[in-house]
């Protein structure tokens, strides 16, 4: 039976239709041959001539009795019906023996793999055990199956990094807002209150084109990329005094409406850098954004160079971060449960930008509360 399931439809359906065939051809002689034999023991006729005897005698056989009568007619039919009988089950044999060992398994195998793929349940497998034309069929149908797993697989990964790209675009456009917001709040006040002079407008009006600009670009660059980690860098040498005083004006227009201290420490060095400036601006404001939420009262930042690295460090004095944060690190979307309104990004964020400027984010518990520390390469 088993070189019956590996041989071609045709030649499967051939040889097993030839040996009932056979066996049907047999049967039928064996009927017939057992018919007549019968016949002639239970109801012999004609004459016996006895050649031996002086005289020679011829003995007559006496017709059978009327029930033997009626068996010789029902042996008669049986000659003529029984071989019809056998031919015709050997056919029912033939082709239920041909759909029992060629058939019924790949199309159960197909059917309910097909039901399976209705139902958008594609974690299964359909293994073949023949290699005629339906296990061929049910080898493309397992690669077809494999190929819509992998096409669907892609399709929620693209899902996934858009949405993760689209959550980080939103999370990251609100510093820059914030900021573009406490200047043209402290331009209004100035101005209405008359105490605003030029220099002091000219400077609110300057940040307010200056981050104008970066959310020009953030725009052009997050709308032509299809993920976070596509994200280009433009590096340029900037004077490390100068990113120390522009820290201190984000820093004072982030926490503006926070009612918490914000304490900076930018460790003096004489000399330049290397770095994208808006990488280096966008993780502060993610981290300084993150701390404001959780502390209590007052955030540090601290930052300093060594001409090959940059080191940021925000601590709050919150309730710090979550054993299985810490335990887990950090991933998109984690966030506490009573943050609806945020994304749970900005420290993922934080972490690819880095990592994209050759360092890296870690986390972890200060003394007095959650403490996030960004290195960036600088040479």
């Amino acid at each position: 039976m088993e070189r019956i399931k590996q041989m071609r439809l045709k030649k499967s359906l051939f040889v097993i239709a030839l040996g009932n065939s056979a066996a049907a051809l047999i049967l039928a002689l064996l009927s017939f041959w057992g018919c007549m034999k019968l016949n002639s023991f239970l109801a012999p006729s004609g004459s016996t001539l006895f050649i031996y005897s002086d005289p020679i005698l011829v003995t007559e056989t006496s017709e059978p009795a009327p029930p033997f009568h009626k068996i010789r007619m029902l042996l008669s039919v049986l000659q003529i019906v029984l071989p019809a009988m056998i031919y015709t089950l050997a056919l029912f044999s033939t082709s239920s023996l041909f759909y029992r060992l060629k058939l019924q398994k790949p199309l159960d195998l197909l059917a309910r793999g097909a039901s399976r793929i209705m139902e958008s349940d594609l974690d299964f497998t359909i293994e073949a055990d023949s290699r005629d034309e339906l296990g061929q069929l049910c080898d493309a149908f397992e690669a077809m199956r494999k190929e819509l797993l992998s096409t669907n697989q892609k399709l929620w990964r693209q899902a996934q990094e858009r949405k993760r790209l689209n959550a980080a675009f939103s999370h990251n456009l609100r510093n820059p807002v914030t900021v573009l917001k406490g200047c043209a709040k402290l331009a209004k006040q100035s101005a209405l209150a008359g105490t605003a002079d030029r220099e002091q407008l000219a400077e609110h009006l300057s940040m307010i084109e200056n981050y104008t600009d970066r959310i020009e670009r953030y725009v052009e660059t997050m709308s032509s990329i299809q993920r976070l980690e596509e994200i280009p860098l433009v590096r340029e040498t900037v004077a490390w005094k100068d990113i120390a005083a522009e820290f201190e004006n984000m820093l004072r227009f982030v926490g503006e409406d926070s009612g918490k201290e914000i304490d900076l420490e930018a460790k003096p060095w004489s000399g330049t850098v290397l770095l994208d400036t808006s990488v280096l601006f966008q993780i502060a404001e993610n981290l300084v954004t993150n701390a404001l939420r959780f502390a209590r009262e007052q955030v540090r930042v601290t930052c300093f160079t060594d001409g090959k690295l940059l080191t940021l460090t925000v601590t709050d004095d919150g309730r710090g971060f979550p054993a299985s944060y810490i335990q887990n690190g950090i991933r998109p979307f984690q966030k506490g449960a009573e943050d609806a309104e945020h994304f749970g990004m900005g420290l993922y964020t934080s972490r690819l930008l880095a990592g994209k400027h050759g360092g890296a984010v870690t986390i972890h518990n200060s003394g007095t509360g959650a403490a996030v520390t960004a290195v960036l390469q600088i040479s």
